[in-house]
Order: C-alpha cells, then sequence, then structure tokens
C-alpha cells in the first residue's frame, strides 16, 4: 500500500474524506488546502463556503454539521464537532485565530438539547471555544479567548452598523461565561471578573444613534 493510499484508508477508517474527495467540493465549495482539512462523510457545506487550512468539520455518531452558503472558516484553525447533536452555521466568520465549537449530546442527566446555531453575519475570533447549547444571533459576536455555554446572544445588525444599540450582542475578553441571554446593543466581557450585562453604547459613547429602529 503507498502511503497516499494508506492515508486515505485512515481518514476513510475515522470517518473523513479522502483529500481527493475534499478537492472534489470545488468548485461549489473553496477549500484553499484540502490535504489539511479534515471532513465528515456525514457534513453538509452548501455552495459558496470558504474553508480555510487547517479546518476539521467531524459529526459523530448521530450529530449533524450544516454549514451554510457563504460561511467562511478561518483563516487560523477552526475545529467543529457534534455527537449527538447538531451544529448550523449560517452565513458566517469563524476566525482568525482558533475557533472550536463544540456540541456535545445531551448528559444523561437530562439536561436537554446542546445543539449550537450561529446565524448569518455572527463573527466567532481570536480564540473562543463555544460549547452548546448555544444561540449565537445574526450579527452577534464571541471575541477572544472566552469560553461561552448555555447562552443566548440577540440578533441584531452586524457589527458594521454605526449605531452599537442595533449591533448583535456580544461576548469578549478572557475565562468562562456561561448561561448569559444578551439581546441586541448587549454585551458582556470577561476578565478576572466577568463584567455584568453592559450596553455596546457605552463602550462607544461617541456613536451614532438612531431612532425609531
Amino acid at each position: 500500500m503507498t502511503p497516499a493510499h494508506a492515508l486515505d484508508a485512515a481518514r476513510r477508517a475515522a470517518g473523513f474524506l479522502t483529500p481527493d474527495e475534499v478537492a472534489a467540493l470545488a468548485p461549489d465549495v473553496l477549500v484553499l488546502d484540502p490535504a489539511s482539512v479534515l471532513v465528515g462523510r456525514s457534513v453538509v457545506i452548501e455552495p459558496g463556503v470558504v474553508v480555510y487550512p487547517g479546518a476539521v468539520l467531524e459529526s459523530r455518531g448521530t450529530g449533524t454539521v450544516v454549514v451554510r452558503a457563504g460561511a467562511r472558516l478561518g483563516p487560523g484553525p477552526v475545529t467543529v464537532l457534534a455527537k449527538g447533536s447538531r451544529v448550523e452555521i449560517g452565513r458566517a466568520e469563524l476566525g482568525p485565530g482558533p475557533v472550536t465549537v463544540v456540541a456535545v449530546g445531551a448528559a444523561s442527566s437530562g439536561s436537554g438539547s446542546a445543539d449550537v446555531e450561529i446565524g448569518a453575519d455572527a463573527r466567532l475570533s481570536g480564540g473562543c471555544f463555544v460549547e452548546g447549547p448555544a444561540t449565537i444571533g445574526a450579527g452577534a459576536q464571541v471575541i477572544g479567548t472566552v469560553s461561552i455555554r448555555d447562552v443566548v446572544l440577540g440578533a441584531g445588525a452586524d457589527r458594521h452598523d454605526p449605531d452599537p444599540d442595533r449591533r448583535g450582542a456580544v461576548v469578549k475578553g478572557t475565562g468562562r461565561i456561561h448561561g448569559v441571554r444578551l439581546g441586541a446593543g448587549d454585551v458582556v466581557v470577561g476578565r478576572a471578573t466577568v463584567s455584568g450585562v453592559e450596553r455596546q453604547r457605552a463602550h462607544h459613547p461617541d456613536a451614532p444613534r438612531f431612532t425609531g429602529t
């Protein structure tokens, strides 16, 4: 068996596409380095997705991973794992920097769904770790070496909107942030002591304000 055939056999045994099969996703899916990307056989990637080197998309057991059209995975290593639960990534940006998304099936204690949903125009970057259950609404952001679980980040406009009151919710900083429920324009900052819920406007006091929205 040649080294290439051995690599193909190893990937198949682990439930992944071979490098040639990953390359064959083009031109619909833009995989920039098929040899360094691992894609599970049951993973669904819609046309128009961009996948940077080092990405790992894996589903185990009854887990499912769906990446919607227009999503960008990278630059920087992006790891998505679903085991017994579902991860759905909308037209979002995961990267730059390491990003890890994990949805592991509900514990035997009956804690409920561990699904992760990431909406359109959301942004995850800078070393963040997302563990289900988690709903990251359209336009929401998770920035920095922060670990989140059991969160709902409300949808809003994307980060380019000039009015911070209209933007999707933001979690940023460092450390663990669990159990928060944020609306549009809200932010929580993780540090030595996690901040309470603040308004993004407090960090952008000179930003314009639009009424009636």
